[in-house]
């Protein structure tokens, strides 16, 4: 009766001591699953597969090309409706976009907020749209991913993915802009891309990233939406974006910077109509355009008329073209002798050369750089304006200025 009384006790215990582990056992994997899910975002998201999801993303995600800024775009509409960094397309109202599966297409820029840093481009083909989650929806910790093309066209390839831990927000008052902060190293080319959560929603657009102290800044889902509304709704959507005039008649100069300004918006009929029969030389369209096929951009970096041959136009410019998956970067400099026909201005005959091994000066018009110089030093009081004269007469339109007329120009804007 003793020993039977001692083994119900002993299995009492046991249990006891089963139940006591089990809870034990289920209590540490309740929180492993919950720290799980605190940086998954929470229970819904942890049946979101992390490889699933970058590879959908990755179908919306594209390069875009400018002509001083490379960067990254994402799909956020149908019709063709990619957004991106403003700071992407600043200066380039034609960016080029480089799809998933390696073509690309000219875009056009539809609407800018240069405050907020975000630009939306049209183009003629749809990708997979990208949904939006929001703010609120971000637990602290989570586990967020940037995805986005770094270094513009040095690196080749599919797009890269940053993963990092989101740490917490930041409000720009002045700018009305809501910025999400994380741990992640961000490098030049992925901003644009998208900030998404491991579902593959949107939480914000890639902007910026402090390399030293391992922060990636993105603009956050609420203010894209909110900017975007404004945009759509804005008289002047454009405002912000450089306009882009052609005038080929107007004078030599002219005609061969609108045969350049063609070619990086892609109207290659009309930089074809630009050309002489002298330089052609009987070929077709369809023969002469076979050679820029792969070329995303082009961009004058120096033009001006040649002061002792008239009709001559001397040129700085740089190309950037598609080879298989690869941006090719070349310089050339040269002139173009330029004749009236008919009463229309075109390009006659060019001596144009590759230029390689580029030191940094060649970028500078050093004979403009000393004209204004000498103008200094003439005119007392006029040095704090040396600076800005020089950016005046680089642009577009500028580049005939007297000395006098770039001067005054300077004092104005100051």
């Amino acid at each position: 009766m003793e020993m039977k009384n001692f083994f119900k006790i002993f299995l009492a215990i046991f249990l006891v001591g089963i139940f006591v582990y089990m809870g034990y056992e289920i209590s540490g994997l309740s929180n492993r699953i919950q720290r799980i899910e605190n940086k998954l975002g929470g229970p819904k998201k942890i049946s979101c597969n992390e490889k699933d999801t970058v590879q959908r993303v990755r179908q919306s995600v594209v390069r875009v090309i400018g002509g001083e800024g490379e960067g990254s775009g994402f799909a956020i509409n149908n019709d063709g409706f990619i957004l991106t960094n403003f700071h992407v397309i600043d200066s380039e109202p034609a960016p080029k976009i480089i799809l998933p599966d390696n073509t690309f297409e000219t875009g056009e820029v539809i609407m800018a907020d240069k405050d907020a840093d975000l630009a939306v481009i049209k183009i003629k083909k749809d990708l997979p749209v990208l949904k939006f989650a929001s703010l609120s929806s971000i637990c602290p910790a989570e586990e967020l991913l940037a995805i986005g093309y770094p270094l513009g066209g040095e690196l080749s390839g599919e797009s890269f993915v940053v993963r990092g831990a989101f740490s917490r927000t930041s409000k720009d008052k002045q700018n009305g802009v809501q910025y999400l902060l994380t741990d992640m190293t961000m490098v030049s080319g992925i901003s644009g891309g998208p900030m998404v959560n491991i579902c593959g929603e949107v939480v914000g657009i890639n902007t910026a990233g402090l390399v030293l102290g391992g922060m990636g800044i993105a603009v956050s889902s609420d203010s894209i939406l909110e900017k975007y509304q404004k945009m759509s709704a804005s008289e002047e959507p454009l405002k912000d974006v450089k306009k882009m005039t052609f005038e080929p008649n107007k004078n030599p100069l002219e005609a061969v910077r609108c045969f350049y300004n063609y070619l990086k918006v892609r109207k290659m009929e009309k930089a074809f109509e630009l050309l002489s029969d002298n330089f052609v030389m009987g070929y077709s369209f369809d023969h002469w355009v076979r050679g820029y096929r792969p070329m995303l951009d082009t961009s004058v970096i120096i033009i001006k008329s040649d002061k002792e041959i008239p009709n001559r136009i001397l040129v700085k410019l740089s190309t950037k073209d598609l080879i298989e998956d690869e941006i090719v970067y070349k310089y050339f400099e040269g002139h173009w002798d330029v004749r009236q026909i008919e009463g229309k201005w075109l390009l006659w005959a060019p001596k144009i050369r590759e230029v390689k091994d580029l030191e940094k000066e060649w970028f500078l018009d050093f004979d403009r750089i000393n004209e204004i110089e000498e103008f200094i030093k003439k005119n007392e009081g006029s040095e704090e304006y040396k600076y800005e004269m020089y950016l005046i007469a680089q642009e577009p339109g500028n580049e005939d200025l007297s000395l006098e007329e770039l001067y005054k120009k300077a004092k104005e804007k100051k």
